[in-house]
């Protein structure tokens, strides 16, 4: 089944409009959620949201608050909020082009979705546009407003889409100037930028396959989780097996204390088990 388009809108360059559909590119599988449990009793903990004076409190008594010196809180209203988000125009606005290398990748904020034309109309000027830039080694800045949050976004082509990826503002960037200090200031010496250039030659793949690489702690999650399930499980149907079997055996005893040969009753494989170990243990006893 195809995928849904996650956002529907266009691409914006001076005058040319082009509809597009953005599809999200990480597609990881269902996440495994762990919720937190009593030890003693198994149930969900619940977390409630408590003030000190008054104790647990509904959501319409919860606003928003800015601690502007230390103990002391500046309420704000959700409509003050409301209104500084930006309109959603439905539209990736292109600001410039740049080459392929000017933006670091300490930018990106590690969301990138697929941009791909949406009506058939769409489909030339999209392709068009996409060879230019791959022609002209560029990639384009632009801004894009989705749920209410602006975002400034990097468009590049790849394979036969662009790809569209969340940039983080320079606001939000720690300068590395902050960390260089951490570093010795050490050349590497010819030997050793010898010995290193050929370790990285040694290791360099020309074609990497991502695919070999997998998340090993979701990995082994996934697979404690299906062993105690089934093991949960096993435990019970033995139970039920058990509870089966004791309930036959009362039964078969009262029909034979009361002279009735009971007709052949159909059983598990399980309760026939636990039936046979209970009438092997009886007669070793």
């Amino acid at each position: 089944m195809p995928a849904r388009a996650a956002w529907k809108g266009f691409l914006q360059i001076n005058q040319l409009n082009v509809p597009v559909k953005a599809f999200t590119a990480a597609s990881s599988g269902p996440e495994i959620a762990l919720n937190q449990l009593h030890r003693g009793c198994g149930e969900r903990i619940r977390q409630q949201k408590v003030c000190p004076t008054h104790g647990v409190l509904a959501a319409e008594e919860i606003v928003s608050g800015f601690e502007y010196a230390q103990g002391a809180y500046l309420p704000v209203e959700s409509a003050e909020l409301e209104a500084l988000y930006p309109e959603d125009n439905k539209a990736i606005e292109v600001d410039c082009f740049v080459a392929d290398a000017a933006i670091d990748a300490v930018y990106h904020a590690g969301r990138t979705a697929s941009l791909t034309p949406d009506a058939p109309p769409g489909q030339r000027p999209f392709c068009v546009l996409r060879d230019g830039m791959r022609a002209a080694r560029r990639q384009a800045v632009a801004r894009v407003v989705i749920a209410g949050n602006e975002l400034l976004v990097l468009l590049r082509p790849l394979g036969r889409l662009l790809a569209m990826t969340v940039l983080e503002y320079p606001q939000r960037v720690r300068p590395t100037a902050d960390y260089e200090s951490e570093v010795a200031g050490i050349s590497a010496s010819p030997a050793e930028q010898q010995l290193v250039g050929q370790l990285i030659a040694a290791m360099t793949e020309p074609d990497l396959d991502l695919a070999r690489y997998r998340d090993q702690y979701m990995d082994g999650l996934s697979l404690l989780l299906e062993n105690r399930v089934a093991e949960l499980t096993s435990q019970n149907e033995d139970h039920q097996a058990e509870d089966e079997a004791g309930v036959l055996a009362a039964l078969q005893a009262s029909l034979t204390a009361a002279g009735v040969s009971g007709p052949h009753t159909r059983m598990s494989s399980r309760t026939q088990r636990i039936l046979s170990e209970d009438s092997a243990l009886r007669k070793l006893g």
